[in-house]
């Protein structure tokens, strides 16, 4: 049986239009899309599963197929003139080859080894484990052929846009679109807080409408709802709005316009979460950003203006948030019950006995783990380790710190704002996604990165241009008069 839900019945015709008549925005609608992780465009069973098309996913089908042309014409289009793109490009193809091989042989190899089902339908199965040590046998699913799909869904997503980057499209709205994304997902928050505070009903079902997830919605925390704006669960809604609080405040301490209203917005409803993972991301994330800008580059310290915008930038956060925290008394109980007695918690013994029994698969399965999408743990790290093994994990890491790298020395740069905030934003997701969100395949990181991949080519385009013009007016004794640098 298939039905469109109403989120579908609206966001379809759009997806389409813009697909048949307005095909450089879907780069856009894209990276907006990613975060309603929650809703669903189409619903369809097949036999006792049911399955929901994610908006992110319905709209990288689209984008592949429009990219077709240029996908097919990618190394001669864009891998000559962006080596730098090619150091990131082939270590993450190369973990797309090793994923995608791990996922249909691994399970077949290893038939039978103990893991914990990705797919279980019997309640919180890491609870399952940490109480009763419940595991599955390994075999060759479903959950495998999916995570390749939507790992591919990314990949050719982020591979069409560094192709087509050279001719300036799918990259000139990657900033705004990341922008808005976090408004939606802020603003979302903050008005299922004052929804849940004034007893008002809250449309959870347009946003949270996906059958083939565990919708937490209506989860309370002490007594306290707990918000998960348009994402499944407040984990995944307090690990993103951290993340994008932090590019926010990156981008306003390098001097970008604009973000203090938005870094308000974010903080407050990352508050809203009770989410341990967004506290801790946004922690964490922050001391590094603090860290990192206060010392500035080869340890030569920034401007003092700078360090004024940082001061002013916390004052205000850490206002909002006293502010906040003092306002409902209910809220500030369980923040505390979230964070400082966290490790009494059955949730805290069941996120690490997962992440160590993971570790285990890796040692059974030689270093090669489990194949991708056949063990469900809690981190990111114990998810590439226990599905992917030591290679894919390698060639990971090697991948995302070739692209903060780059992205860092960009930031760095005059007019490094938009870099700043892809940089930090990346930390961010990282950090969370390395507490308790490990899916490799979650929308919010891709988006990033395929954020971050239209930036840097089109920076590179844009600097290989004007190294053509200068070269061209040293030969004819002047720079033409249509060049920016006339």
């Amino acid at each position: 049986m298939i039905s469109v839900p109403v989120f579908g019945a609206i966001f379809m015709p759009v997806g389409l239009c813009i697909f048949l008549f307005r095909p450089r925005y879907l780069v856009a609608l894209m990276l907006v899309s990613s975060v309603f992780a929650a809703a669903s465009v189409l619903d369809f069973s097949v036999g006792d599963s049911l399955f929901g098309v994610q908006p992110y996913y319905f709209t990288a089908l689209l984008l592949g197929i429009r990219g077709l042309p240029v996908l097919f014409k990618y190394r001669q289009l864009e891998c000559g003139s962006a080596p730098g793109m090619r150091r990131i490009v082939g270590p993450l193809v190369g973990f797309w080859k090793w994923a995608t091989v791990s996922a249909f042989i691994f399970p077949v190899i290893f038939k039978g080894l103990q893991v914990i089902n990705p797919r279980s339908v019997d309640g919180d199965v890491m609870a399952a484990f940490a109480i009763s040590g419940e595991t599955s046998p390994l075999h060759l699913s479903l959950g495998n052929i999916g995570q390749v799909a939507y790992l591919t869904l990314s990949l050719v997503a982020l591979l069409y846009v560094v192709a087509s980057g050279r001719a300036g499209r799918g990259s000139g709205y990657s900033l705004g679109s990341l922008r808005v994304s976090i408004m939606i997902v802020s603003v979302v928050a903050v008005l299922q807080g004052v929804a849940a505070w004034r007893g008002w009903e809250f449309p959870y079902s347009f946003f949270s409408g996906n059958p083939a997830y565990s919708q937490a919605f209506a989860a309370q925390f002490e007594g306290v709802p707990r918000v998960s704006s348009t994402f499944t669960e407040a984990s995944s809604a307090g690990g993103f709005l951290a993340a994008g609080a932090l590019g926010l405040l990156a981008m306003r301490l390098r001097g970008g316009r604009g973000g203090l209203l938005e870094i308000l917005l974010a903080v407050a409803g990352l508050i809203l979460t009770t989410a341990t993972t967004g506290y801790a991301a946004f922690l964490v994330g922050g001391l590094l950003l603090l860290i990192c800008f206060a010392h500035g580059s080869l340890g030569k310290r920034l401007p003092q203006r700078v360090l004024r915008r940082g001061v002013y930038i916390t004052l205000v956060v850490a206002g909002g948030v006293i502010l906040l925290l003092t306002a409902d008394p209910p809220l500030r109980e369980a923040i505390l019950a979230s964070t400082v007695y966290k490790a009494d918690t059955l949730s805290f013994f069941s996120r690490i006995s997962v992440d160590l029994y993971s570790l285990k698969v890796l040692f059974k399965t030689y270093g090669l783990g489990a194949g991708l999408g056949s063990n469900r743990p809690s981190s990111l790290g114990a998810a590439l380790l226990g599905n992917v093994g030591v290679v894919g994990t390698l060639l990971f890491i090697l991948c995302v710190g070739r692209f903060f790298v780059q992205l860092l020395a960009a930031s760095r740069q005059k007019g490094g704002e938009p870099f700043a905030l892809l940089a930090w934003m990346m930390v961010g997701l990282l950090i969370a996604q390395g507490i308790a969100l490990p899916d490799l395949s979650w929308p919010p990181f891709w988006a990033v990165l395929i954020a971050s991949a239209g930036m840097l080519v089109s920076r590179t385009s844009r600097t290989n241009e004007g190294r053509r013009l200068i070269e061209r007016g040293s030969v004819s004794g002047e720079v033409p008069a249509n060049s920016a640098l006339a």
